[in-house]
């Protein structure tokens, strides 16, 4: 299975596949590449629309390495994991597709790094402007308690299930979401490529997708079915994703 060793010496898992133009895919908070695109049918609807699709293994999730020290995940070290894979393939250019967690980075990289094209940012929307509001910071402390019972917020418990379901690292996912890091509301007013947003319209978590697409640049929203992870496996999201790729 092929990894990478990135800017700090960790080694992650990462696939790449096909021909023509490159599309990077970025996986949301505790998913991985199977979870969030080869489930949800993305990863091989890209391949068959003739692009070359770049996914990895984001650190601390799937079958990447996962350290406990919370420092390894400080200063967007997420982000610069994606500059390093790109460096790694010599790709010059590229579009990014990114859910939740992976769409900030891809926001964030493409406010950084001009190979980035376009971006297509799922499961984000007008409460990804307002980051404080939304209860991330009791995400850590949700991972690690001993009692899941416990964790009162709805959005943050569905985390904790998620961890659970799988077998998650729960020491390293509590790391990945205590760091510090850029988050949308800092970069969003320099990001100038081609950015659609797509939210389903039950996603308590993200909110409407307008409101976002509206203080971009150049940005597009759709409104799909679905709640937050569900955005990924709507027929609607797919043909946007299509659409808008093709376009740019």
């Amino acid at each position: 299975m092929p990894h990478f060793t990135t800017f700090d010496g960790q080694s992650l898992f990462y696939d790449d596949q096909g021909d023509g133009d490159v599309v990077m895919l970025l996986h949301g908070f505790v998913g991985d590449i199977n979870i969030d695109w080869i489930r949800s049918g993305i990863l091989d609807l890209l391949l068959d629309e003739g692009y070359r699709v770049v996914a990895f293994d984001a650190r601390g999730h799937g079958l990447s390495d996962k350290p406990h020290d919370a420092e390894a995940y400080e200063d967007d070290a997420l982000t610069k994991d994606a500059v390093a894979l790109l460096d790694e393939l010599g790709i010059d250019r590229c579009m990014l597709v990114g859910f939740s967690m992976g769409a900030r980075t891809a926001l964030h990289l493409a406010a950084t790094d001009d190979r980035v094209r376009a971006v297509v940012a799922m499961g984000v929307g007008e409460l990804s402007l307002r980051h404080n509001e939304r209860g991330l910071g009791l995400v850590p402390d949700a991972m690690l308690t001993d009692d899941p019972d416990s964790i009162e917020h709805e959005s943050i418990r569905h985390f904790r299930e998620m961890a659970d379901a799988i077998h998650a690292d729960r020491v390293a996912l509590a790391g990945v979401m205590g760091a510090a890091r850029t988050e949308i509301p800092d970069i969003v007013d320099d990001v100038k490529v081609p950015v659609l947003v797509v939210t389903g319209d039950a996603d308590v978590h993200a909110g409407p997708p307008a409101p976002l697409a509206e203080r971009l640049a150049d940005g597009k929203a759709v409104l799909t079915a679905g709640d937050h992870p569900g955005v990924k496996d709507q027929p609607d999201a797919h043909q946007a994703i299509v659409d808008f790729l093709a376009s740019v």
